[in-house]
């Protein structure tokens, strides 16, 4: 029984080594005269059979055995290496931007000086239209964010919710333009930049349609801050009277 046992583990391990040296030519039909031309007798040669199973392993067949698997491989490592590429692009494009527009504007408002910029503020915020339009604008401009609140302290107690809504609000609609107001959020509009940069290139939107985009984006933010602005006064006026709180 052991004899017999043995014999057939012997068959079967040699008819797979058939079949392997068979499938690593397709034009085989299985027969020894189709591998003799190889080496002139009736198998083939070590160094033959090792290079057709390297062919196999490699190339357009890996990837037909693959298959579906290998896709999705290649397409979820593409986005991250689309994703290195923006970054990149960042690093040598926008930062180096970045931080000189940071130091030119910090610079700016250290020859102007903070109380002359304080008396400006303090100017802004007798008017609800000035309140919550130039106030906001001027504080996202010099200050940045998140320093820009503390030009709340120029205003009433009842005005400071309002304002602090419209000053937050103006957080990304300035970056645009300004992208030193804001440079810790500047994904937000660097997104669409990069996506806009690519249309003008394709052809798809006019050049330079990023600049008008922008400035559209600005002005838009001014009419919604002070909107904003306009009904969180009303609101915390509201509130106030009905907790019976004087502000």
């Amino acid at each position: 029984m052991a004899g017999h046992h043995a014999g057939t583990l012997a068959d079967a391990g040699h008819h797979s080594a058939t079949l392997l040296a068979q499938a690593a030519e397709p034009g085989a039909a299985g027969t020894a005269q189709a591998t003799a031309p190889a080496t002139g007798g009736g198998a083939i040669s070590a160094e033959e059979y090792a290079r057709r199973v390297q062919q196999l392993s490699t190339g357009a067949n890996q990837e037909e055995q693959l298959g579906w698997l290998a896709t999705i491989g290649r397409h979820f490592i593409g986005v991250f290496q689309k994703g290195g590429e923006v970054f990149l692009g960042f690093v040598t494009g926008i930062i180096p931007t970045l931080v000189v527009l940071m130091t030119a504007f910090y610079a700016l408002t250290g020859m102007i000086g903070e109380e002359r910029v304080h008396g400006l503020a303090r100017r802004a915020g007798r008017y609800a239209l000035t309140r919550y339009t130039v106030l906001p604008v001027l504080a996202m401009f010099f200050l940045t964010n998140p320093m820009a609140y503390t030009f709340g302290t120029f205003l009433e107690e009842k005005h400071k919710p309002a304002f602090y809504d419209s000053a937050v609000s103006f957080c990304h609609p300035i970056l645009g333009l300004f992208p030193h107001a804001n440079a810790g959020e500047y994904f937000v509009w660097g997104g669409v930049l990069v996506a806009l940069l690519e249309l003008e290139n394709r052809g798809v939107v006019p050049a330079g349609y990023h600049i008008n985009l922008a400035i559209y984006y600005f002005i838009v933010g001014v009419v919604v801050i002070l909107l904003k602005g306009i009904v969180t006064e009303r609101i915390t006026r509201f509130l106030a009277a009905r907790e019976g709180v004087t502000l």
